[in-house]
């Protein structure tokens, strides 16, 4: 989206895209968590152990274009009742970004 965040001409540009996808159920936060690592994997994502807590939030990163890291984001889990998740992808627009924020 062409966005600002202050309304100003010179501070406009893209937003960062985002995929953001809620889900219900799917097992045990270590059973979620475990198919994600692997699927995500596959895709080339690498899973943030120095970021990601035990019982969340979990991240996973990936070089998407020209050095620019992309980032997964899982929230929830078993603390709901039923499981309710939340997976968020991000990555830096690839030109002109929003400034001034």
């Amino acid at each position: 989206m062409w966005d600002s965040c202050d309304g100003m001409a010179s501070t406009y540009g893209w937003d960062e895209p985002t995929v953001d996808l809620a889900f219900t159920g799917g097992g045990t936060d270590a059973q979620v968590v475990a198919h994600l690592k692997s699927a995500l994997r596959k895709l080339g994502w690498t899973f943030d152990t120095a970021n990601s807590a035990p019982t969340g939030p979990w991240y996973w990163h990936r070089t998407v274009a020209r050095n620019v890291q992309g980032t997964v984001q899982l929230l929830g889990g078993s603390a709901f009742s039923p499981s309710d998740w939340d997976l968020q992808a991000t990555t830096p627009p690839a030109v002109h970004p929003v400034t001034g924020c």
